[in-house]
């Protein structure tokens, strides 16, 4: 332990996560919302309604449209709502429905915005759900601080805060992720408190153990694994107890004894109380939440199979090398040698982290584990390398007094290490506020991610959409119309665009308050090219689901606004209209009226023209009998040879224009987005499918 009194060390740790919370508040409207954050938001909202009121719905509260409003206090009179108070996702259906992660962040989040927006109307309405997320990372801040000038001294402390704030996804991340950043710092706060409580046999640090233990349990299922870091800390320490089979209850004090005993009642506790959803019927849908998690965290890969060895995934451990500042990187790996150097409680301490790094990381490596996206879901491996990196930073120093130079050049030198940290500062102020699309120059920079394709680079989480709903909000003509490709609404939200501006068919009265999460409708336009404009993150993504809109804005549009990072588009807007058209592309819809043969055989339909076309547009309408079987699913391939056959990804049933279904109770309308083809086949699920019942085929093709 250093030489630090605890009030230096507490002075120190809130002071510097005081800074840290201060610079984050007033960057806090430099961000979006993450895709993850609506619909926790909601449920948050949807929870603490019924704590506060006992009502299950929102009946009490006024219908408003705050499409423009910003979310500013001032243009919503009270009594203020929330854009998250959603009428369709109430208590009523949470209650009924809910599933996933815990709702406990979402809750918090929901009462920062209670206080600060609804009733004080002091903070904007997503800026006061945000500040939950800032007063978290805050926590983390402290916590890792504390925790490092406990052991090694002020020195690396500094270190460690500095690597901590200046950590890319970590800094942009604390402003709008709402489970990562609290369950990492819930998960930290937890094991320190735990160590405090070892040292000083202190009931009330245990109490705090269980206390964080319960806040990051219904944060989100992580620190189920605490147990593989904690277990084989405990073995470590009191190895000799063990060895010598000296061990007994007795040598614990009574009220320690206690604290373990009936602490986990405080943390079931904190759980159970927390989710609304789990009193009615507590196993069958505690149940259902372990499916949950095991369906997310097993049996898919989400990357190439060059990222596989034995089995194991490499893919974290690439992340997290690419994306790790050089310094920060350097200072931890001298943290690592340090580990086999030390003595006494500093040894056991950095085992401790160094065991906190690596089972997070483990445990999406092995086999049939599964991790998407980068490392965001076990940010918890994060404080501990930055303590291993202090620790690193340290050690070098310790090197230096061990060649006895002169304290003042030691000085010097703390001085100077400290100072190497305005390179990652630097970094962070050239990429603001998409720092967490950072790559370093390892891999080349972003722009090197991209040449590799790295699974997920450029992915900002929906933090791109805010920068593009500004460009439309300043360079759209009055009641635009705007759609995105992928995403709906809840990655954009409706405050934020222009009052005049129109988003969804369905709700084109501006009076309405527009309310739908998955909208079954968009303005999108396909070949059709009505004018509208579309927005779309642009991010290496194996989840594509649209197949046909990204092809044909890919294939036929202009972009108008590219959202770039070194270089590279995270982000577009296109305008889908005919001068945004390339030239080639600038072709008229026109109705196929050479000839055509069909041919049905068993559960095939064989389309051939007498001519290479480019395809638009195929319908195939049918008469749906009592005799046949309905059609669920088909598939469409396409050829110029009638040997060389090319699957299209989009499926029948899929949206594609308008986000309309592409299959009726009787027609069948797939577009293709300019595809060269002279042969058709359709592959349906059945032979007795009712497309067979006189169907009719009609082709649109592109032409001059």
């Amino acid at each position: 332990m250093n030489k630090f009194f605890p009030l230096e060390i507490k002075l120190v740790s809130f002071m510097l996560a005081a800074i840290f919370f201060t610079v984050a508040f007033l960057t806090l409207l430099d961000y979006n919302i993450s895709w993850d954050e609506t619909i926790h938001f909601r449920r948050g909202q949807a929870y603490l309604h019924y704590f506060l009121t006992g009502d299950l719905d929102y009946h009490q509260l006024p219908s408003v449209n705050l499409q423009g409003t910003q979310g500013d206090p001032r243009r919503i009179p009270p009594p203020r709502r929330s854009l998250y108070q959603n009428d369709y996702h109430n208590g009523n259906f949470f209650l009924e429905k809910d599933s996933g992660h815990p709702p406990l962040n979402g809750e918090l989040a929901a009462l920062s915005n209670f206080i600060f927006f609804q009733k004080l109307g002091v903070l904007d309405d997503i800026s006061a759900h945000h500040l939950f997320n800032i007063l978290a990372a805050a926590l983390l801040v402290l916590v890792v601080v504390y925790f490092a000038i406990q052991y090694f001294g002020l020195f690396a402390g500094l270190v460690s805060f500095l690597s901590l704030v200046t950590y890319p996804l970590f800094w942009a991340e604390s402003h709008f992720n709402i489970k990562d950043p609290p369950q990492t710092a819930f998960f930290a706060a937890a094991i320190w408190a735990f160590i405090n409580s070892l040292n000083k046999g202190s009931l009330f640090w245990l109490i705090w153990f269980w206390i964080f233990l319960g806040l990051a349990l219904s944060t989100k299922f992580n620190i189920l694994f605490l147990p593989l870091i904690l277990i084989p800390y405990l073995l470590l320490r009191y190895h000799h107890i063990f060895l010598k089979k000296k061990f007994t209850f007795k040598k614990i004090p009574q009220r320690y004894l206690l604290g373990l005993v009936l602490g986990p009642i405080i943390t079931l506790g904190i759980f159970i109380g927390s989710w609304p959803y789990l009193w009615s019927n507590i196993v069958p849908n505690f149940l259902s939440v372990l499916r949950y998690y095991q369906q997310i965290g097993s049996g898919v890969r989400y990357q190439p199979d060059s990222f596989f060895i034995g089995g194991f995934n490499t893919y974290p451990w690439q992340w997290i090398f690419f994306t790790t500042p050089p310094l920060v990187l350097i200072l931890f790996l001298l943290g690592l040698i340090s580990v086999w150097i030390q003595r006494g409680s500093k040894k056991l301490i950095v085992w401790l982290w160094l065991l906190w790094f690596l089972v997070p990381i483990l445990r999406v490596s092995l086999p049939h584990s599964t991790i998407y996206g980068g490392v965001r879901q076990i940010m918890e491996f994060l404080p501990a390398m930055v303590l291993m990196a202090g620790v690193g930073a340290w050690q070098v120093i310790e090197w230096l007094k061990g060649a006895k130079l002169d304290k003042n050049m030691v000085l010097v030198l703390q001085l100077f290490l400290i100072g190497l940290f305005l390179w990652p500062i630097l970094v962070l102020f050239k990429m603001h506020p998409y720092e967490n699309v950072y790559f370093n120059s390892f891999i080349g920079g972003l722009s090197g991610a991209a040449d590799r394709n790295f699974p997920a680079f450029g992915n900002s989480f929906g933090n791109a959409y805010l920068e593009g709903i500004k460009w439309l909000n300043s360079h759209t003509e009055q009641r635009a119309k705007v759609a995105l490709l992928q995403g709906t609404l809840a990655n954009a939200p409706l405050i934020f665009f222009r009052s005049d501006i129109r988003y969804l068919p369905t709700t084109d009265n501006l009076d309405e308050p527009k309310t739908s999460l998955e909208p079954k409708e968009t303005y999108f336009s396909g070949i059709k090219r009505e004018g509208e404009y579309l927005m779309e993150l642009t991010f290496s993504d194996s989840g594509k689901d649209f197949y046909y809109v990204w092809e044909y804005v890919n294939k036929f549009l202009i972009p108008v606004y590219e959202i770039k990072v070194d270089g590279v588009a995270i982000a577009k807007i296109w305008k889908n209209d005919w001068d945004h058209t390339k030239k080639e592309y600038q072709l008229a819809l026109q109705p196929y009226n050479g000839l055509l043969k069909t041919i049905a055989e068993n559960n095939f339909l064989y389309i051939t023209l007498n001519q290479e076309v480019l395809l638009s547009q195929l319908e195939v309408s049918f008469d749906e009998e009592e005799s046949c079987s309905p059609l669920k699913t088909a598939y469409v391939e396409t050829s110029l040879n009638k040997k060389d056959w090319q699957v299209e990804k989009d499926i029948i049933p899929q949206y594609q224009i308008n986000r309309k279904i592409n299959l009726e109770k009787d027609k069948i309308s797939y577009y293709f987005a300019g595809r060269s083809a002279k042969h058709i086949k359709l592959a349906f699920d059945n032979s007795k499918s009712c497309v067979f019942n006189n169907y009719r085929v009609a082709i649109t093709v592109l032409g001059k």
